[in-house]
């Protein structure tokens, strides 16, 4: 009897069991979700109290148009908040050092032009900044891109004045004479602009006299090699400086991703300039150096600097691409 009722009681048990873990996930599910709903609330309370833009006279701020509107921006910038590498690359080369940036994917350390001492604090992805601790900072102007925080417009605009531009990379020069109407400082991007227009002229003096070899922007990433084609940020400059491209990358387009050693011979040019996004979490064209492949590329590899030739995309990393650009073709010897 009592050794009948134990089994009975046991396999009861058994069948229950399921249902009890079921229901002690869903209570934790549950919590989870109030905590963020009142995360949220908080989040929400925090933007309806905070004090956003409190006076729009004209003598406080002054009116800038941009991708998503117009917004008034202070005329003394005191606490920038940039969320790309091109708004911070903008910002600190027109003499503003922001409070805080974000940081791209994998990417944990900010470019040489960025005081050691000075570094701005980091408020997540450029794709998907901390706007929590974006509020807590209380920033008095936000910048960012239209392509990538559009959908961020609605929360960001609360938070500060934001000012946002089309889109980033191909568009760098628009978007630093936008900025610089942000924080009143065009005659600086006006100058800077034609010394940079300046500094093209000399390198393609220098480049015609070389023969005018061909190049490649080439960059390899965790798994795929990137070629670089016409709308990049890296290709305006070697347009404006008379640069000769490959005809397979000088088409419209971002890029071409190889992912095969087979394609090694898409890697045409005379200079086939290099970057690596993440080596040290991997790059697929140090796999290809090791194939029989390899020995198919005839351009002259060059390595390069990805915070500047990639990321950076604005005046200082433009303004340090040049100065490799004029370095690379000084030392380049035609084959004969």
């Amino acid at each position: 009897m009592n050794l009948r009722y134990n089994r009975h009681n046991l396999h009861r048990d058994r069948a229950i069991a399921p249902c009890l873990r079921a229901g002690r996930t869903l209570v934790l599910f549950l919590m989870a979700g109030l905590s963020l709903l009142i995360a949220r609330a908080g989040f929400s309370a925090s933007l309806t109290h905070n004090p956003v833009n409190p006076d729009r006279s004209a003598e406080s701020c002054h009116w800038v148009e941009h991708a998503m509107g117009r917004s008034c921006v202070p005329h003394q910038v005191r606490r920038l908040v940039v969320l790309d590498t091109g708004e911070l690359d903008i910002s600190v080369g027109l003499g503003h050092l922001p409070v805080a940036t974000t940081y791209p994917y994998q990417i944990n350390h900010l470019p040489d032009y960025i005081p050691a001492d000075q570094t701005p604090i980091p408020v997540g992805l450029n794709s998907e900044p901390d706007l929590e601790r974006i509020l807590q900072l209380q920033p008095d102007l936000i910048l960012g891109s239209r392509s990538v925080h559009g959908h961020l417009y609605p929360i960001l605009s609360r938070i500060a004045p934001t000012v946002l531009s089309e889109r980033i990379g191909v568009s760098w020069r628009d978007n630093l004479q936008l900025f610089a109407r942000a924080l009143q400082q065009e005659q600086k991007a006006n100058d800077w602009l034609t010394g940079f227009e300046q500094q093209c002229q000399r390198i393609n003096a220098l480049y015609i006299q070389k023969g005018r070899p061909s190049v490649s922007v080439v960059r390899s990433m965790q798994d795929h090699v990137r070629l670089y084609l016409q709308d990049t940020f890296i290709h305006t400059l070697l347009d404006q400086c008379g640069i000769r491209r490959p005809d397979n990358q000088d088409i419209k387009g971002f890029a071409t991703r190889l992912r095969s050693p087979a394609q090694i011979r898409q890697l045409e040019g005379e200079l086939i300039l290099l970057s690596e996004y993440s080596p040290e979490l991997g790059s697929m064209i140090r796999q290809w150096q090791g194939t029989g492949f390899w020995s198919l590329l005839k351009g002259r590899i060059i390595p390069v600097d990805d915070h500047y030739w990639m990321l950076g995309i604005g005046p200082l990393a433009a303004e340090q691409v040049l100065h490799d650009l004029e370095a690379i073709i000084r030392a380049y010897t035609p084959s004969s």
